[in-house]
């Protein structure tokens, strides 16, 4: 990317790692190997290898030499190893080596380097932590990193699906998916959020080993050895026991989206099923603290129940019974927030919205004084565009009787064609003008407009230059020919309203562009002269075809002439319609061969107007790139507004 850089944003707080990368404004959840999400744990090897990433079955694999951590941020704050320890873990190192694996897999996903650093942790660390991890990113090669915890990604998730907290106003926000839960009251700020407090459930067990206790109370009899087990999990049996835990947490997800899900029980014990009721059950010691729990956080924080602007819940799989039990306790329904990414995209919102980079309508571009390479593409286009139209007019068919001109045929479609590449050439130099010197260096006396200011000039001259420039090329044919020019103009303004109105909207939203992102934008907005190029030959070909006229009257062999132009206009359409070097891989052949069979003088019209559209389509995908780029939240938030449609 040229500038701005990206953006990494990495959730340390939830009980599996996700991430999320920014690149060009666009919002990218990182596949790590493979996974929306990673589990933390952590092996090291006798010869000092570290692997990431593991799941409980695969670490169960692992040789007995082998040491496990389940979360390696658990370690950091606290003495890593007694002093006597023959091989003290290093927290830092491991926290580092599980950022890099991150870190590189976001690279791949844009093939740019990590520039920026945005991570979630929980709403407990304090400097101590913090400082350890700042020193984690630095280990692994990463910038300095943005903290934000865990209730304020929260929130600011919250806040892109639509719920409204004005300033001042309060949030409460319950993360029931770690052990403990946990509720904070943030109050919105200019700035972001604060915290007013905080509060921690606290259980003697987590709600896994609530439910595994009983469901193995439920499924097996009292004097069951399996049942000891449970109880003393630092037995013979331990193992054993993972195994189980990690069954009921495997069917609590599946609750989730079903009404009941299985649990295999160690042999010789038969597999049992629970539903959402015996999870409500077993988490009933949690349930049961939320009304007490909520008024004591309110009244820590000094807040009453109607200054809450919203209620946001980060629910435990399988249990929603949580929310009824919040709402009651609140008199406010919660909002749930269940995605795997919302803690990294809440974090990352909340990083770049409040600390906003210039736009486009404030930055100023390095430019150069014109020259003639300059307006390469300008001329180039323009001469396509005046070729099909000498051609449609020289190679009219005209009737006349007593000297009075009574009917014309020419290609209409090759009209239109004509009227939108004259738009075309003004988008063309409407790409020059935040980029090149149209007069000499700014002076004092009128010192240089903002980029902004210029792009904005420039497209607004664009779509008035260019629909004007259609309408005389509609008048100039009816003149020429000597008919009345109706059918002219509409076709030639046909072509080019279109792409006018597109540059109107680009003229207005696109000084609100970041000014990172400009660059990248204004590679964009170039019109591709090879693809106009071809497109040009092909519809001239075929007219000459049609007409025997010049090539075709002196190389003979119209049929061969023809369908080679079709298949030109082929590749073209293919080209200008997408982006996606694959998609024009397979399309460009085929749709060449496609109009090659095709061709006749019933099917040119056709054709052509088949670029026509996929022409058109080019400028109203380069207007929704740039409304993307213009409004990154809301295109956001609309995303997420269908996801959960959808769902």
């Amino acid at each position: 990317m040229p500038s701005g850089g990206v953006r990494l944003s990495v959730d340390l707080s939830s009980s599996a790692i996700a991430a999320t990368v920014s690149w060009q404004s666009v919002r990218i959840p990182v596949l790590i190997d493979g996974r929306l999400v990673m589990p933390p744990g952590v092996v090291t090897g006798p010869a000092g290898q570290v692997y990431v990433g593991l799941d409980t079955a695969a670490v169960r694999s692992l040789p007995a030499d082998h040491r496990v951590v389940d979360n390696p941020t658990d370690l950091i704050g606290k003495p890593t190893q007694p002093a006597d320890a023959a091989d003290p873990l290093d927290a830092v190192g491991l926290l580092a080596t599980m950022l890099r694996h991150i870190a590189h897999h976001a690279a791949h996903h844009v093939s740019e380097p990590i520039t920026e650093l945005t991570v979630t942790i929980p709403a407990s660390w304090g400097p101590r932590r913090r400082g350890q991890l700042t020193e984690a990113a630095t280990r692994s090669g990463l910038p300095s990193p943005a903290l934000v915890t865990a209730p304020a990604a929260l929130a600011a998730y919250a806040q892109t699906l639509g719920l409204t907290a004005p300033e001042a106003s309060c949030l409460l926000i319950c993360q029931a998916d770690r052990h403990p839960p946990a509720l904070t009251v943030l109050q919105t700020v200019a700035d972001g959020y604060r915290e007013l407090a905080t509060q921690q459930i606290k259980l003697a067990h987590d709600l896994d080993d609530l439910i595994t206790r009983r469901v193995v109370q439920t499924a097996t009899a009292d004097n069951d050895p399996l049942r000891a087990a449970i109880s003393q999990p630092d037995n013979a049996e331990a193992d054993g026991r993972v195994a189980l835990v990690q069954a009921v947490r495997t069917a609590r997800h599946l609750l989730a989206t079903q009404d009941r899900a299985p649990v295999l029980l160690p042999a010789p014990c038969q597999p049992a099923v629970i539903t959402r009721d015996d999870v409500s059950t077993a988490a009933q010691p949690l349930l049961d603290q939320v009304p007490d729990a909520v008024g004591e956080l309110l009244d820590a924080a000094d807040v009453d129940k109607q200054h809450l602007a919203g209620v946001v819940l980060r629910p435990a799989h399988g249990l929603p019974a949580l929310a009824d039990h919040l709402a009651a306790a609140t008199g406010t329904v919660p909002t749930l927030i269940d995605q795997s990414h919302a803690l990294a995209d809440g974090a990352l919102h909340l990083t770049t919205t409040h600390q906003p980079g210039p736009r486009a309508a404030a930055a100023r571009l390095p430019r150069v004084r014109l020259r003639i390479s300059d307006l390469t593409s300008a001329l180039i286009i323009g001469a396509c565009s005046l070729t099909l139209l000498l051609q449609a007019v020289l190679t009219a068919y005209i009737t006349t009787v007593q000297l009075r001109v009574v009917g014309v045929r020419t290609s209409l479609p090759q009209l239109g064609t004509a009227g939108a590449l004259a738009m075309l050439t003004a988008f063309a130099v409407a790409h020059l003008a935040p980029t090149t010197w149209l007069a000499g260096p700014p002076t004092p006396s009128a010192p240089e407009p903002a980029t902004g200011s210029l792009i904005r000039r420039g497209y607004f001259a664009a779509a008035v230059g260019g629909a004007v420039a259609a309408a005389l090329y509609g008048l100039a044919t009816g003149t020429a020919v000597g008919y009345d020019y109706t059918p002219y103009l509409k076709w030639t303004l046909s072509g080019a309203l279109p792409l006018a109105a597109c540059a109107a909207v680009i003229a207005t939203i696109a000084p609100r562009i970041p000014a990172d992102a400009l660059p990248a934008w204004l590679a964009l907005t170039r019109p591709a002269i090879t693809h106009v190029a071809i497109a040009t030959a092909g519809i001239f070909l075929m007219r000459a075809a049609l007409t025997l006229t010049t090539p075709v009257d002196l190389t003979g062999m119209p049929g061969l002439a023809g369908s080679a132009g079709a298949a030109l206009v082929g590749v073209a359409t293919a080209l200008t319609a997408s982006r996606s070097r694959t998609i024009r891989t397979i399309t460009a052949p085929g749709l060449a061969i496609g109009h090659a069979l095709v061709f006749t003088h019933d099917t040119t019209t056709a054709l052509t107007v088949g670029y026509l559209i996929a022409l058109t389509w080019w400028g109203i995908r380069l207007t929704a790139q740039t409304l993307r780029l213009a409004f990154p939240t809301t295109a956001t938030a609309l995303h997420h507004l269908l996801d959960r449609t959808n769902g």
